[in-house]
């Protein structure tokens, strides 16, 4: 019934879509379990739901049915959301803070409420716009929390205030750190760090564009730079590099790499005839830095090793011309 009912929207009257709708509506209310899941699953690629039937399912108990709503279903009400984050367990605020986008309203409660987990999953989610108040509770969570101040100091949001606000942080848990080596810190080593900090921040950036004209000329290849990024676990930069070598924004592609569905991940480094010892070594990564990549499927290599260079190339730039001419990308 699902199916049809998938296949059927957008095609019927408004009296036949009507009827679709609550023929589903009654029907959702008398199954559960893998069931239940399975028909969230379907209907959360919708792009547009009765609000009866999408708040049904998103406000569910069970994080396996409401999760695919959550996370998944763009046209979720924004107060839905905000209602989900009042009363929704820890799951609930973890599928929340994983969306593709995530207004003020919604991350004000999700971050105030949210476990470490789940304010992790939010600090590196570059989609989620915050408040002012909201970025202050959490840089307040980030006080005592090393992963998670890197987390926000990595975010493409990030201001002059937020710098502000973030200095008097890292500089209580610098001081902690050298406590134990000197009877007396001068303030002025706190902000010598901050600006050595600063400097090896630009070098970076440095070293990366000298990697990327490296490879365009042919004086090294993609792979290896790509190994060795992966291996001294710098995600941004890695990122980067590909987005760089396929013409895409980084932060669009940084959000594809680490938060978008594995077939998506796989096409693009297809696209741009990375190893597969190299893409193994990425995936990794990814697991171990990304919080909230909890709903991953088994990639393996075969999968990637069956996949078209040409196909997955002609597939990216589709995706850029969608991006351009302002689709949903």
């Amino acid at each position: 019934m699902t199916d049809v009912y998938v296949a059927e929207t957008g095609k019927c009257s408004s009296a036949e879509q009507y009827l679709l709708d609550e023929i589903v509506k009654t029907l959702i209310t008398k199954i559960s379990g893998p069931d239940r899941a399975s028909v969230s699953t379907t209907l959360s690629r919708l792009h547009s739901l009765p609000n009866t039937l999408a708040h049904t399912l998103a406000t569910d108990l069970d994080i396996q049915v409401a999760g695919p709503i959550i996370r998944n279903y763009r046209s979720l009400p924004e107060q839905t959301l905000v209602d989900i984050a009042r009363a929704g367990s820890q799951d609930h605020l973890r599928a929340i803070a994983g969306r593709n986008q995530i207004t003020p309203p919604v991350t004000d409660v999700v971050v105030t409420r949210g476990d470490a987990a789940v304010v992790g999953v939010l600090a590196a989610n570059n989609s989620a716009r915050f408040s002012t108040s909201g970025m202050r509770t959490l840089i307040e969570k980030a006080e005592k929390d090393l992963d998670l101040q890197a987390l926000v100091v990595d975010r493409a949001d990030i201001t002059l205030d937020t710098i502000q606000k973030l200095v008097p942080v890292i500089s209580k848990e610098l001081a902690s750190r050298l406590r134990t080596k000197a009877s007396y810190i001068d303030a002025s080593l706190l902000s010598e760090h901050l600006g050595e900090w600063m400097e090896d921040r630009q070098a970076n950036i440095g070293r990366l564009e000298l990697q990327l004209n490296d490879i365009r000329a042919g004086k090294t290849e993609l792979n290896q730079v790509a190994r060795e990024l992966i291996e001294n676990k710098r995600l941004l930069d890695v990122t980067t590099v590909m987005a760089a070598m396929i013409d895409l924004d980084r932060f669009h592609a940084f959000n594809i790499l680490t938060r978008g569905e594995p077939q998506a991940i796989l096409l693009l480094m297809k696209s741009i005839e990375l190893q597969w010892p190299v893409v193994d070594r990425f995936l990794k990564l990814r697991r171990a830095k990304m919080p909230y990549d909890y709903y991953e499927e088994a990639v393996t290599r075969d999968t990637y090793d069956g996949m078209d260079v040409a196909t997955a190339q002609r597939v990216i730039r589709f995706m850029k011309v969608r991006r351009s001419v302002g689709g949903a990308g």
